[in-house]
Parts: structure tokens; sequence; C-alpha cells
């Protein structure tokens, strides 16, 4: 009665949030006329609404997926006359009997004693249906399927650090970290951490749990917040730079690597990959490899600064545009490689959203282009205008807002204009590339999450590489790509001793003299590790002393983790 009784004013509460905030969130008859629904709409734990909240992020934890037991329900075959007809006039004939999913039990859900049933007590309970079922004359089987754990991160002003399932809205853990008295900035998250940035103070907490794990005191002043991408916790610096901080093992020190010019929004990982970019105020995009030994692969100068975040996908490929209207698609190979360049005459402020084989980029004057990855050839004609904010796509249509604050829904393949709400003015939103499924924040801090009717389950957006076609030689007329420079290359990084990486296929990394892959941070004599424990002239700035060479105290002191 009690649970029942809860449930029943869970739903008034969630109906009222939804009606009360139905200019900034989506209204029952736009998700019925594009054949969506809500999944759920609950407020998340901030102090004064979507204004205080500092970060939120969607994160897939793919190691650990949800886990359910299905009742499946065999529904009969459509009538033979309907099948005959159907067969008649060239279409396919309906299947013999199609599965209907009756109940579905997930093997986390909390027990009696309030641990998780676990699999064998779920398939037990599905016994137990099925064979109610059966009694009633309905056929039905069991069935064991996965499904992406999503969860959804919030960090406000106040300190409340908490973790949520994406697909429900219930809470999984609460935690407050840091002191409110300083700012919070933007959540690095992966597969087991969650890293806060609270002033000038990294905080590690557990991703399962909540609990802190340690707090160290950040050498340089952060910029924004952290990035957890391969072995580090990656924090850009206010005077340039970024510095990485150790996650899984405790007996490794810090790095700081400089570069030229200051980071100007947070970097970006690929998928799947430790492999990291981000653009600077000198016109610069930078790569590391932040698994094993951090190091920068390579650096590309860009014509034009690029300001915005860079967006990845798979296959370590990352596409950005400038603000002088060159648009790129890198990949981050050991020596980097310009997949395609093409020049627009409108300068680019936004991080682009990758959909499969689509590029979509919004330039500062609102006009929305949708690029191939392939060759970066616009794949609609022309463009869209009036474009403000790309919120995610859904059932092939793209969602975004207008620049006038309304919300318009486009074909992501023709970018044709499907619908358009000027009563429905998300002002706060979570930007989801990473599955089907629409997030809009309210201004009171309520998330309302949309999916399209028949997506019980989540899918993940797919952004598979398309096979490489064979191609001839290119002419003495093709268009020239920017020459990458390789990183930790000559003494001087932006001069002659940098080879076209394209050239003479000299290893950045290997031995060789003082040509053009000469240690940039130390005195000459080939390629020293710029990280290592070298002598004299390339002592490690972070390490111990650098042994007899004269190097530098370690300025972070003992382990941080």
């Amino acid at each position: 009665m009690n649970r029942l009784l809860v449930v029943s004013l869970t739903t008034v509460l969630t109906s009222s949030l939804t009606l009360a905030t139905a200019g900034e969130l989506m209204t029952p008859d736009a998700m019925s006329s594009l054949g969506l629904s809500q999944a759920w709409a609950r407020p998340v734990h901030v102090p004064a609404g979507a204004q205080s909240i500092r970060d939120q992020q969607l994160y897939v934890h793919d190691a650990k997926p949800h886990e359910y037991v299905q009742i499946v329900g065999i529904k009969p075959a459509a009538p033979a006359a309907a099948t005959d007809a159907k067969a008649a006039d060239g279409q396919n004939p309906a299947p013999a009997t199609s599965k209907l999913v009756l109940a579905r039990i997930p093997t986390d859900r909390l027990g009696l004693d309030g641990n998780p049933i676990g699999r064998k007590e779920a398939e037990r309970l599905a016994s137990n249906e099925i064979r109610r079922l059966k009694r009633r004359g309905v056929e039905a089987k069991m069935e064991f399927i996965t499904s992406p754990r999503v969860n959804l991160y919030t960090v406000g002003s106040d300190g409340i650090l908490e973790c949520r399932n994406a697909e429900t809205g219930e809470p999984i853990w609460i935690s407050r970290v840091g002191r409110p008295s300083l700012p919070y900035s933007e959540l690095g998250v992966n597969e087991e951490y969650v890293t806060v940035i609270n002033g000038g103070n990294l905080i590690q907490v557990d991703a399962s749990n909540g609990e802190i794990i340690n707090e160290v005191r950040t050498t340089g002043a952060p910029a924004f917040g952290a990035l957890n991408s391969g072995d580090f916790a990656v924090v850009p610096l206010v005077g340039g730079g970024v510095e990485g901080y150790p996650l899984y093992d405790p007996e490794r020190v810090p790095f700081r690597e400089r570069v030229t010019g200051t980071t100007l929004s947070m970097p970006t990982k690929a998928p799947n990959s430790s492999k990291t970019a981000w653009g600077t105020s000198k016109g610069y995009v930078y790569v590391m490899e932040l698994q094993g030994k951090p190091s920068v692969q390579f650096f590309l100068k860009t014509d034009g600064i690029v300001s915005g975040r860079i967006a990845a996908a798979s296959g370590n490929r990352f596409f950005f545009g400038s603000e002088s209207g060159q648009v790129y698609g890198i990949r981050a190979t050991r020596t980097g490689e310009v997949l395609w360049t093409q020049p627009f005459a409108e300068p680019f402020y936004n991080r682009p959203l990758v959909f499969e084989d689509q590029v979509l980029l919004r330039s500062a004057y609102g006009n929305l282009f949708s690029l191939s990855v392939v060759n970066g050839l616009q794949t609609w004609e022309g463009t869209v205008p009036n474009i403000g904010e790309l919120l995610g796509v859904l059932d092939r249509r793209l969602y975004a807002t207008t620049m006038s604050g309304g919300l318009v829904v486009l074909d992501v393949k023709t970018g044709e204009k499907l619908a358009n709400f000027n009563n429905i003015r998300p002002e706060h939103f979570i930007v989801n590339n990473l599955t089907d499924r629409l997030y809009l924040v309210s201004n009171d801090g309520d998330v309302q999450c949309i999916k399209t009717e028949t997506a019980d389950l989540p899918t993940l957006v797919a952004h598979t590489e398309p096979k490489k076609k064979t191609t001839t030689k290119p002419t003495d007329t093709a268009p020239e790509k920017p020459a990458m420079q390789q990183g930790n290359g000559g003494n001087d990084p932006f001069g002659a001793g940098n080879k076209d990486p394209f050239g003479g296929n000299a290893d950045p990394f290997g031995a060789g003299g003082g040509g053009g892959n000469a240690d940039p941070f130390g005195g000459g004599g080939g390629n020293a590790d710029p990280f290592g424990g070298g002598g004299a002239g390339n002592a490690d700035p972070f390490g111990g002393g650098g042994g007899d060479g004269g190097g530098m105290a370690d300025p972070f002191g003992g382990n941080p983790f």
C-alpha cells in the first residue's frame, strides 16, 4: 500500500512538473504529433534551478550494461487472406509469428533485502509469471537481453554531485564534494571515476557509489574542468597547456604539457580511445595520446582560430570549424592525417554534431551545414537558416532550437523542416550525441527525457567509419592538405625543423641527430624523453630531480592519489 502511494504521488508530481514548465519542456501535444513520448521528468538536486547547474553529462558505461529477463508473448500470424493480398501487391508477406514484450525484469532490481535480485531470481520470477499466463491461455517464453547503461551526472553550485539512471530518472547516488565557496567546472567521467574541479582542487570520486577517493591541489590554475581520458584526468590551464593527473596508478606522477597559445575550450576524447584534441588561441589544434606515456602526437596549424569544442567520432577522427570559415576532418594517427578540409564563407564557433556519416555544423550566422564525414562536401541542397543550438537526433529527425528560442525539427538526411514549435522554448538542454534520447531542462531544474513511442530501450548512436574506397594517385593539381607538425619535434616546434609528416617518414620518436626531431624540451641532441629523468638540460620537470642532471624538484610532491 505504501509503495503504491509513493508511486501515485510521484506520478502526480511528475505531471505537475511537466505542466508547470510546459513553455520550456515539450508538451504532450507536440510529442504526440511527432510520435514521441515522455520517458520521465524529474528535478535534479540543485539549489536555485538551472542557473545553478554547473555541468551535466551523459555517459554510457559499456563495461556494465543493464541486464533483463524478458517475458515475450507469441502473437498469432496475420490472416492468410491479408498475407496473400500483400504478396500479390509485391509486398513482403507478414511473418508467421511476431513477439510481444509482456514484462521485463531487471536483474539489478532491489529485493526485499535491499540488494539486487540477480539473474537467477529474475528468471524464477519470470517462470512464475509464464505459468500464470499459460493458465490464462497465453503462450509466452523467457529471453535474456542486455541494454546500454546510461547515467546522467550533475554537479550544482552548492557542491551536490548526483548520478541518476538516464533511462528512468531514478537517483543512484548523491554526494557532496568540495567547497561551495569555490567555483565548480566541467566534470570528467569514465567507467570508474568522476573527476570534479573545485577552484584549484581536483577531486576524484568513485563513479559506482559517489565516495570521494582523493583530493589534490592543481599546480596551475584550471581554465575549465577535467576530462578523463586514458590513464589521466586532464585539466586545461589558464596560462596555456594542460596538466594530467593519474587515475589508476598511485605511483605515477602528474605531467604538464606546454603548448603554444591558451586553450579556448574543453578538450575532446575520441570514442573508445585515449586520443584527445583541443584548439589554442594561436591557431593550432593539438592531439595527445594519454594511454601509457602521455605525449603530443602532432599539432596542426589551422586557417583561423578553432575556438569551439572539437567533435569526435570512431576511428580516432576529429571534426571542427575555424573562425575564418575553414572546416576540417582529421585522423589521430602517429603523425597525423588530414582527411579533408573545406572552405566556407562563414565563421564557426559551435561544436559540430556527428551523426552516422554526417557532420552537422552551425555557423555564427545561424546557418546549419551538413557535411560528409568522408570528404567534407555538403550533403544537403544548401543550408538551413535560423538555427540556434543542436540538441540531438531521434528517429532520423534532428532537433534544434531556433535563433529566436523556439524548437525546430528537421529531416537529418535532407534538411527538410518537419515541424516548428514557437511555444516550446528550451533555454537549457543536454546535448546528446550518444543515444536516441532527447533531454530538456527547465529553468526550475526539471529534466525531461523524451523518446520515440516504440523505443523502450535506448539505442546507441552509430559512428561507424565508412569503408575506404580505392582512389587514384592525386595529380599535381590536387589541393594540398595542411601539413601536420609532429609533437616533440624540432627545437623550433613551428619552424623548418619539423619535417612534413607526409614526406620522408622519419620516425619522430626514434633515434636521430639534432635534425628535424630534436627534443623541444631539452638542449639538443636528438629525442631525449621530455618526461623521463634524463641528463643535463633534459631533467624531468615533474620528476624527482633528474639525478645528476640538475633537474627541478617535483612541484607536485608525493603522489596525489
